[in-house]
Order: C-alpha cells, then structure tokens, then sequence
C-alpha cells in the first residue's frame, strides 16, 4: 500500500513539472539565433540628364534674302549746338536795354555812366555764343579761356576788367539777376570801370547774357 502511495505521488510531481516548464516556454519570447545584419538604406540624389551645347552656328551672317527690302537709314540729326543763332554784328535793342538799366543804376547810386565799347560787345557777343553752342556756364570757356584771355587776345588795353553772365527764360529778367546778387552788383557799381559791352545768345528757350565791363 505504501508503495503504491509513493508511486502515485510520483506521477504527480512529474507530470506537474512537465505542465510549468512547457507554460514558461510558452511565454518566453523566441530570440533569433544569429540575426541577419541589415545596411540601413543609402539616398542617393538623382543625377540630371546631361544636354550637351548645340554646335554654334558657323554662319552668324545669313545672306540676306533678295526678296526682303532693306529700309533706308535715317541719317542723324545734327546737334542740337550746331542750330544756335550767331548773334547779330550790331548792338540789338535788348542789349542796349540792359546797358541802359546799369547806366540807370550807377547813375542812381553816384557813378558815372559807362561808355559802349563795340569790341567789348563782339566779346561778350563770342562768350554768349559759345556757351549756348556748347552747353556750359562757367566764366571759364573751353574755347576761349577767361574773359582776360579773350580781352589780351582781342588786343584790348585794360588796366582792369570784369564779367557778369547769367542764363535765364525771359532776358527782361537778366538785369534783375544781376542786381540781386552781391557779386554781379558790384561789377554794375563799381567806380573803376568806364566801359562796358553786352552780348546775347539764345539757345531753344534760354537766353545767355554776358556783359564785360573794362577800366581803360
């Protein structure tokens, strides 16, 4: 009997050991025996197409297709300098207007008048030329230098000598300029000259004034 009790409880703790063990690898995870190496992927940027150059043409110059007119070439037109007026020989009535208005005010203000010097007035007549010619206004021409050069050149005797110039759209104004600047007053008043020349030249709707004044 006891023998029969030990061989039943046997049986029991075998087949026990055999239902835990079997469970346990149940719900062990199976782990791979020797895992496959895997190189993560490479991106690699798409090359573009090559477009090879055409071949330059050799022939840049067609020839010219005998059935196409070729249109005439409008010739260019001279420059604007070139349409400037030569200012008359004669002393004109605007000029002896604004020799008269420096004659008014030197007379107001105790000087004596200026007498006309007509080789002053081809001078001023040149200088008022040349800057509408060549589009400047500067007491320095490119032609003809300073108003002393002009004067030693014309062969004028001086022992002092002077320039007012102005550019204005209405030459009735040219004489107003001059009395409302300092500088060009004190040429008008000045007590040391006794001759003056006016000359004028108009380009489009400028007026170019010059007046040279000389102590002789």
């Amino acid at each position: 009997m006891k023998r029969l009790s030990a061989l039943v409880l046997l049986i029991v703790l075998v087949a026990a050991s055999a239902v835990q063990a079997s469970a346990w690898e149940w719900w062990a995870p199976s782990l791979p025996s020797n895992p496959p190496v895997t190189n993560p992927p490479v991106w690699q940027p798409a090359l573009p197409t090559p477009n090879p150059q055409p071949n330059p043409n050799p022939n840049p110059n067609p020839t010219p297709n005998p059935n196409t007119p070729i249109l005439p070439v409008q010739p260019s037109q001279p420059g604007s300098g070139s349409q400037v007026p030569v200012p008359p020989a004669n002393l004109t009535s605007e000029e002896q207007r604004i020799i008269d208005q420096v004659n008014q005010e030197r007379i107001k203000n105790g000087r004596q008048p200026l007498q006309v010097d007509y080789t002053l007035v081809a001078l001023a007549k040149k200088k008022s030329h040349d800057m509408a010619v060549n589009s400047y206004f500067s007491h320095v021409s490119p032609t003809y230098g300073t108003v002393y050069n002009m004067l030693d050149q014309a062969g004028v005797s001086y022992s002092r000598a002077g320039e007012n110039i102005a550019k204005t759209g209405d030459v009735s104004r040219a004489h107003s300029l001059f009395m409302n600047s300092s500088g060009h007053r004190a040429n008008i008043l000045h007590s040391g000259y006794t001759h003056i020349g006016v000359g004028i030249a108009k380009r489009g709707t400028s007026y170019y004034v010059t007046q040279i004044f000389i102590k002789k």
